[in-house]
């Protein structure tokens, strides 16, 4: 038998394959692959990951599982797990990350990168937050930071508060006030996620730290909401994660990633006896 974990997120997929010893046999990396906002997409690019990473092994020996974005809401992860040419199970990526930062301890993970989801594992029990979409929640990410930016820029136009340098920078490339509307409707939140490495490139602009306010005071919802007496240890991870990480909690780095949580999921026997 061999032992396939995927990591699908809005910003990217990672994919490794190990043998019975855990032994890596292969690694790759894909596009982005959200379920949920764009099911054909994403599951055309972690099937291509997969068959890629695969390579000359035989798919019947293969062990799958895929923590993707998006899967616990859209309940397109049944549909996937049944059109990959292996047997593979496809669940809600903080579950992989979970089981990457934390093994089998306690902890919570704060999983910021175009998206967001928040998970405390205590006692073996689980509790997962957020992770509602772009269109709904995702608070604190970075797609959530780009859009809210956006969203001050319009209130400055409207005299408010005085334009920033920031602000009119976003104008002057998105093509004005007409551009930013044609931005937010067209664009994915990946797209609205890069809006954040101008904030990063400006960050004594007002409009920059008035998102990073809104953000950090999300942030603190959204952990206290599953801290407990005396506090868990925080797990920071995803492409923003570390990044925004709050020194209001005791920190700890990750025992692993979250596709080597996939790999750790798809090497447990247990969840093939389901």
């Amino acid at each position: 038998m061999i032992y396939l974990g995927i990591d699908g997120g809005g910003s990217g997929c990672r994919a490794v394959l190990a043998d019975a010893s855990g032994q890596v046999l292969a690694r790759g990396e894909g596009g982005p692959a959200n379920i949920a906002s764009d099911y054909t997409t994403a599951a055309a690019r972690l099937k291509a990951l997969a068959l890629e990473v695969i390579g000359d092994h035989p798919v019947a020996q293969v062990r799958a599982v895929l923590g993707v974005a998006g899967a616990n809401l859209s309940g397109a992860g049944g549909r996937l797990a049944a059109e990959l040419p292996f047997r593979a199970k496809v669940v809600q990526d903080i579950a992989t990350s979970l089981r990457g930062a934390l093994g089998e301890g306690d902890g919570i993970v704060a999983a910021i990168g175009t998206g967001s989801v928040f998970a405390r594992q205590l006692h073996g029990e689980v509790k997962a937050i957020g992770g509602w979409g772009f269109r709904l929640g995702d608070e604190a990410s970075g797609a959530w930071m780009g859009r809210l930016m956006l969203n001050r820029i319009t209130r400055m136009l409207d005299g408010y508060t005085p334009l920033t340098p920031l602000a009119e920078t976003v104008l002057a490339d998105l093509g004005g006030g007409p551009g930013l509307v044609a931005f937010t409707l067209n664009k994915t939140p990946g797209d609205h996620a890069r809006l954040v490495y101008k904030m990063a490139a400006a960050l004594d602009d007002p409009l920059t730290q008035e998102v990073m306010a809104e953000t950090q005071a999300e942030l603190r919802r959204a952990i206290g909401l599953l801290q407990c007496d005396p506090p868990l240890p925080v797990v920071w991870q995803g492409g923003l994660g570390p990044t925004l990480a709050l020194p209001d909690w005791p920190r700890a780095e990750p025992l692993g990633t979250a596709v080597d949580g996939a790999l750790a999921m798809a090497m447990d026997e247990t969840i093939w006896a389901e």
